[in-house]
């Protein structure tokens, strides 16, 4: 089984960060986020707590996740809001509101990405507790997403999902 250090070390190779974030535009994702993991002292990997998932049959599936930068997040929370991001799942159309979170990118949107027009999800975390939620869609073809890579530059958390770790 993958771990956590492992994937974090293997984000140090911009052809592993290639292989998760690369794509279109000639790489140019993989090529920023290779860049601001390797410059940032503020990084790691954690693992996604999925809350609720939705399968429309349309070959699309839909998450809504949390996380934390300090480890796992906790069974206690997890019991708490999990409840809530169902009754969320089923109240909104994810297909609306579900990202892909392909390469480092603000977690929130940092107000540019129209996910930071997406408050609901963000209402459901604990950022005073250091736990984020976020709605995930997965890219075609792979399974349920485990693993999310972090970084912090000038303190504005980034992240990115690692399906291939």
């Amino acid at each position: 089984m993958t771990s956590r250090t492992e994937i974090a070390a293997k984000l140090d190779d911009f052809a592993f960060q290639k292989i998760n974030f690369g794509g279109f535009l000639m790489n140019k994702r993989a090529k920023n986020s290779h860049a601001l993991w390797t410059r940032s002292s503020d990084k790691g990997v954690t693992e996604l707590a999925i809350l609720a998932t939705r399968d429309y049959g349309d070959g699309n599936v839909y998450d809504v996740a949390a996380f934390t930068t300090d480890g796992t997040v906790p069974s206690d929370v997890i019991a708490d809001i999990a409840p809530q991001a169902e009754a969320l799942a089923d109240a909104i159309n994810l297909r609306e509101h579900g990202y892909v979170y392909s390469s480092l990118e603000p977690w929130d949107g940092g107000g540019t990405i129209w996910i930071s027009k997406k408050p609901q999800f963000r209402a459901l975390g604990r950022p005073d507790e250091g736990i984020h939620v976020i709605p995930i869609q997965r890219l075609s073809g792979i399974n349920e997403p485990r693993w999310l890579a972090w970084a912090r530059e000038n303190g504005q958390l980034h992240i990115a999902i690692v399906y291939k770790p």
